[in-house]
Formats: C-alpha cells, structure tokens, sequence
C-alpha cells in the first residue's frame, strides 16, 4: 500500500555529531575526507545549501558499554561513559549513532546491548532533541570473527540478532535506520585486507546509504533544490536525446 514519507526535520543542520567505533572514525581509508562521516557531510551540505559543521567522535575499539565482556580490552571509555562530554555538550542537530559490532563481537549478551542502547538513546533525550540516525553493525570478513583475540564472541547469526535488536530500537524511538549492512554484506572487495574495516569504496556505500536514509526521512536536504521546473532550461541546452558519439 502506498504510504506518503512521513518528514521528520525540515530545518537545516548546523552541527553533526558522530559517535561510533573505528569505521565511524575512518579506519581503512586512503584520506579523512572519504571516511563515510565526512561524505555524509558534504552530500548534506551541497543539497542544503549551506555549511556544516562536524564533529567525529568515532574511536577505534570502541564499545557501547562498561557491561561488555572485553570491555577491559577495549578503547575508553565506553559511549555509554562519555555521551556527556562527547555528544550532549555539543547539541547536534543531527547524530549518528553507530555501535553493534565491537559489542556482538565483545560477547556482550543482545539483551544487555538492548537495554543499554535504550539508556544512551534516553540520557541524549533528556537533554537535547537532535535528529538520530542509527547505523546497524558494518559487514566484516568470518576470518576475524574467530582470528582477533578477546573480540571472538559473534559470527553471521549474531550479527543478525544484532542487526533485528537495532531495527526494533529505531522503530520504538522513531529514529532514521540506516541499513548499512544490507549495502555491504557478501560484497568482499568493499573490505579492507585486514577483513574488518571497509575500504574507500565501503565507505562510500556506508556513505550512499546513510545519506539514502536521511533523504527519505528529512525534507531539510532538498533544501537547494530549485523551486521552478528545468526542463524548459535543460531541453533548450542538451535538446531531447539521445545522446550519441560523432560520426566518425
């Protein structure tokens, strides 16, 4: 059944927060700026129409909560441990939240990392109102599920698990879900040679189908688009096709 978008921010961003593991700070690409963050940024800023500015709070081994079993092992301190400092005393207008793999990968149980996800998504809540985007967990290569110690504990089916867990909290706060996974799984050549971290293609799909997301759900970024119809404009330039080589 047909069923019109629903438009959840019509003003433009100023500020993007990110807060993430080691893919939402850039691992694996060639320069910053092809890091899907700072793609997602330029794509918004180019179709609103105006500047804005970033803040990429992505750290490698990086876990959603102290409750992780391979917390001690991981870069801190966990999101949960620093939302304050590192999200909610910049009020963003839009934030991206992208936690799932070091966690399923960590052996936190599914039901822990629910509840704990629940509590970031409230202590932002509380205090600020940005636009959410939640990324699920990014695709990697099984040769590191079982090859990278103290991060052992997830394999495809967690993964999923993970990825349902995710879809359902987006549903019941109203967040924009990005499916990146969908993107990426099985696409091997977007990976990076250490089968974890994508590489500058990857992240551009990370990029196309954040932005994707956005698009569907925030009118703001069709915010340069001209109010006239072009097609007078463009006929009178290019004709009406098709466009073929010379003859030789």
């Amino acid at each position: 059944m047909f069923k019109r978008q629903a438009d959840l921010r019509h003003d433009p961003v100023q500020r993007i927060v990110a807060l993430g593991e080691s893919t939402t700070w850039g691992y694996s690409v060639s320069s910053k700026e092809k890091c899907w963050v700072n793609q997602v940024a330029g794509m918004l800023e180019e179709f609103q129409g105006s500047r804005v500015e970033l803040i990429n709070q992505g750290i490698g081994s990086n876990v959603l909560t102290p409750e992780c079993p391979a917390y001690p092992f991981s870069a801190k301190p966990s999101a949960l441990e620093r939302v304050d400092h590192d999200v909610i005393a910049y009020r963003p207008d839009l934030l991206f939240l992208s936690y799932g793999l070091n966690d399923s990968r960590g052996g936190t149980p599914a039901k822990t990392f629910r509840r704990a996800y629940q509590q970031l998504i409230d202590r932002i809540r509380a205090q600020i109102d940005p636009t959410i985007v939640m990324l699920n967990t990014f695709y990697m290569h099984e040769e590191f599920y079982h090859q990278c110690e103290h991060w052992e504990e997830s394999d495809y089916d967690v993964t999923e698990v993970y990825n349902l867990v995710i879809k359902q909290l987006a549903e019941a706060n109203h967040l924009i879900l990005a499916d990146v996974y969908a993107a990426e799984i099985g696409v091997d050549w977007i990976i990076d040679q250490d089968h974890c971290h994508p590489n500058d293609l990857g992240h551009r799909i990370i990029a196309n189908r954040v932005f994707e997301a956005i698009t569907r759900n925030c009118s703001f970024v069709a915010a340069r688009m001209p109010q006239e119809t072009l097609i007078g404009i463009f006929s009178s330039q290019y004709g009406n096709g098709p466009d073929r080589p010379a003859a030789a």
